[in-house]
């Protein structure tokens, strides 16, 4: 009798400390250490710029510390997955646009002490930063997305990606994609049955022919074979005007030909907005 006691204790004490160990801790990341360098747009460093928590030295540079926290092991079984990262860390300094540092990832609160992200060059946008559009444009490549009544185009400069780390930049490639990528970001700009138009543009000087190049793509049909992707190839010109208005001829894509104010500009983006 006293021996099944003794194991009635036993089991107890061992459930007892299985569920103790359950509610143990597990270290969770909530920002890897994170490392970069704040520039203007002429690449001058920018020193006691805030940063987080943190200040820019005088060569533009910053460190915000990697930071944990624990989270009990056993709501983290029945998650049965690492936890999202999610980190917004603004980026202050007097006579510039506020922009945050912005990092996100799925799963990426799982990973492990030692976390870190370099975000090598962020370039921080003076208040009333002012630009040459004609500079801007020469010799380079775009992608160009437009509204259903094509009265407004976005532009996108290839590198934007690399240019674009921070918040600021950021919605302006969403709003980009919903004209552009129907399978991918969800949205009904493009006409019935398309899911991907695709416009490279490449300016050259103003005296010289524009190159575009447009691919339609179109959703699998199951009631025949599918329909092969349009391409179009065109020439066409481009003039800007007092750096605040463009007129566009899109050749072949008569749409996008009219004359437009560049309602926005930034480095690597630009919005056109049709005028009467």
């Amino acid at each position: 009798m006293k021996n099944i006691k003794f194991k009635t204790h036993l089991f107890f004490i061992l459930l007892g400390c299985s569920f103790l160990s359950l509610q143990s801790c597990i270290s969770r990341l909530r920002r890897p250490e994170i490392t970069g360098v704040i520039v203007d747009y002429a690449k001058n460093p920018i020193a006691n710029c805030k940063v987080g928590e943190v200040v820019t030295d005088n060569n533009g540079r910053f460190k915000l510390p990697e930071q944990r926290y624990n989270a009990f092991l056993l709501s983290e079984m029945f998650v049965m997955e690492a936890p999202p990262l999610m980190v917004w860390e603004p980026v202050e300094k007097e006579g510039f646009v506020n922009d945050a540092v912005l990092i996100y990832s799925k799963w990426g609160g799982g990973q492990r002490k030692g976390a870190k992200t370099v975000i090598d060059t962020i370039f921080l946008k003076r208040i009333n930063q002012t630009f040459d559009v004609s500079a801007l444009l020469k010799n380079s490549d775009w992608q160009l997305g437009f509204t259903k009544k094509a009265d407004t185009l976005f532009l996108v400069k290839n590198g934007f990606k690399d240019w674009c780390k921070t918040d600021r930049c950021s919605p302006f490639y969403g709003e980009f994609q919903a004209l552009t990528d129907n399978y991918y970001s969800g949205a009904k700009n493009l006409p019935e049955g398309m899911i991907r138009r695709t416009i490279a543009v490449r300016f050259n000087d103003e005296k010289s022919p524009l190159k575009i190049n447009m691919i339609c793509e179109y959703k699998s049909s199951f009631e025949g074979p599918n329909r092969p992707p349009d391409t179009t190839n065109t020439k066409g010109s481009y003039q800007v005007l007092n750096n605040t208005k463009m007129i566009f001829d899109a050749g072949k894509i008569k749409q996008l030909t009219g004359k437009y104010n560049i309602s926005e500009v930034d480095l690597y983006q630009m919005k056109l907005t049709k005028t009467k």
